[in-house]
């Protein structure tokens, strides 16, 4: 295949360097994806089934079909170039195989450098056109004595005025004349020379509107275009579930992307997660982007279909640990993973619940906790989801202002001191910390409430712990920390229902003279509407 290039779409591909150039970037690509990408560029809009693939690229050698699907995610990635809107470049023919469909023209090495050098040259003149504005403007003030304004086009007209009217009369002026159309003259100047002057020392302050934190880490998800309602969900889930890892084994700061801020601090790390569907299996899509140097550091996929969705989870938390630079413990590593089940349908329920438990609709939330009812039928002790249906159904009932959960949040309550009781001095999960913290801040037990949301704390600082820090620091009378406390919660997870719950979790708070900002950024006529 030497010798041959191709033009896909705004990429030059030259097979013999191994290379993808687009407008001043350089690609390298390892070979095999090279002979892949070369094979279908000679035929596009053919359909090529993988044994095709496997003949022609890997020589007949024994490979999976893995390997030609990894392959194929691998030139989309590389082809995309971070790009989030762009075209589509090999679609997936199901039952079939792939095809190239982006517009395709096979070129001579020649024609392919000459296509190269430019689209160095356009970005090289984009780039000189503002220095020959500046070069220009320079010029024409290096002729010209006096900006070409009103102000000083009337001075220079009415200087010129007497000798016109003498033109016209052909009269002299008189001194008295002269001097008036004079002293007019030296007016206009005098009123010049002090607008340069406060011109010169009065200076508009600079606005800053944006500003970047980079101990921020912003949670994302993305629908896919070719993946269900549930792989939404599932990303969702996920998400969640990365971002209370990161508040586990680090000191990042984390938010979810629920809100887009005009002004303010902006994060300045991203971490968004998708699903997608190719040939019937699902796959964890995870990208880290820099913000600070617009760079992605991290992305990776991972086979989340069968039983593979625990150790995929796991095994993603760790790797992406590492390019967040956070090096955890294999024992922390296994902490973040305690308690969620390994079984695949059981975990997949645990994944959307989460999902449910972050919507604002009650009928969405109600699902959420059926889903952690389904759980617990098959699993009853598992602390964490016997934790996450307690504080569920607290928060449902927080929401709506409403007894009508009284019977299950006492069934749940009880459930869950059982199972403490059960397990002894186990170390738990933070959320378990939480729903007992919760628990005994409602029976008014504040001492033991403080001392369990302080080890809740010691592993992870969620949205709900800090909500429960601002109930009991209220209750002691501190109403600067209490406030602290849901601004702390309301940056986390900015949301009507984050609101909902610091004003109304246990028992109602005034966040009108407790945390004044949160107050402020709610839009009155969204607050009830729930």
């Amino acid at each position: 295949m030497n010798g041959l290039c191709f033009q896909i779409s705004n990429w030059i591909l030259i097979v013999e360097e191994n290379k993808l150039y687009r407008q001043g970037r350089e690609v390298t690509v390892e070979p095999r994806l090279v002979n892949l990408l070369s094979f279908i560029a000679q035929s596009p809009n053919e359909v090529f089934g993988r044994e095709e693939l496997i003949e022609h690229i890997w020589d007949g050698a024994i490979v999976s079909d893995q390997v030609v699907t990894q392959s194929i995610f691998e030139l989309r990635k590389i082809l995309k170039d971070g790009r989030v809107d762009c075209e589509r470049f090999i679609a997936t023919v199901p039952k079939r195989g792939y095809r190239l469909v982006a517009d395709t023209i096979e070129l001579t090495c020649d024609d392919a450098r000459i296509l190269i050098i430019e689209s160095k040259n356009v970005d090289a003149i984009d780039d000189k056109k503002s220095i020959g504005i500046d070069i220009e403007l320079d010029c024409e003030q290096a002729i010209t004595v006096f900006p070409a304004g009103p102000l000083t086009r009337a001075v220079t007209h009415i200087s010129k005025h007497a000798a016109a009217e003498e033109a016209k009369s052909n009269t002299k002026l008189t001194f008295l004349q002269r001097y008036k159309l004079q002293l007019f003259d030296g007016f206009l100047l005098s009123v010049l020379i002090c607008i340069i002057t406060l011109c010169t020392y009065v200076q508009t302050k600079p606005e800053i509107t944006r500003s970047l934190d980079t101990q921020v880490i912003e949670f994302k998800y993305f629908a896919s275009q070719n993946s269900d309602v549930t792989s939404e969900y599932l990303a969702d889930g996920i998400s969640q579930k990365l971002m209370n890892d990161v508040l586990t084994l680090s000191d990042y700061r984390v938010q979810l992307k629920k809100t887009d801020f005009t002004t303010g601090i902006l994060p300045g790390k991203l971490v968004s997660v998708r699903i997608d569907k190719q040939q019937g299996q699902s796959y964890l899509d995870i990208n880290y982007r820099n913000n600070a140097s617009n760079r992605v550091i991290f992305s990776k996929q991972y086979l989340i279909s069968g039983d593979e969705m625990y150790e995929s989870l796991h095994k993603a938390s760790s790797e992406l640990m590492a390019a967040l630079r956070i090096n955890p413990t294999p024992k922390q590593l296994d902490y973040v993973m305690q308690d969620l089940p390994k079984d695949q349908d059981l975990l997949t329920k645990l994944i959307i619940a989460n999902h449910y438990t972050n919507q604002v609709d009650p009928k969405s939330f109600k699902q959420g906790i059926d889903l952690f009812e389904d759980i617990l039928a098959v699993n009853p002790n598992n602390g964490l989801v016997l934790a996450e249906r307690y504080i569920a159904y607290n928060v449902l009932s927080s929401l709506l202002l409403s007894d009508e959960f009284v019977n299950e949040i006492k069934r749940s309550s009880a459930d869950l001191l059982e199972n403490d009781a059960y397990i002894g001095n186990k170390t738990l999960a933070a959320r378990e910390y939480e729903a007992l913290a919760l628990q005994a801040l409602l029976q008014g037990d504040e001492l033991k409430a403080n001392n369990l949301i302080t080890l809740a704390g010691e592993n992870r600082r969620s949205s709900i712990y800090y909500i429960i820090v601002g109930k009991l620091a209220e209750l002691s009378g501190n109403l600067d920390s209490a406030g602290d406390a849901y601004t702390q919660a309301f940056y986390i997870d900015t949301s009507i229902e984050t609101y909902q719950l610091s004003s109304n979790l246990a028992f109602h708070s005034n966040l009108e003279t407790i945390a004044i900002c949160m107050y402020r950024a709610m839009n009155p006529s969204s607050i009830k509407l729930i």
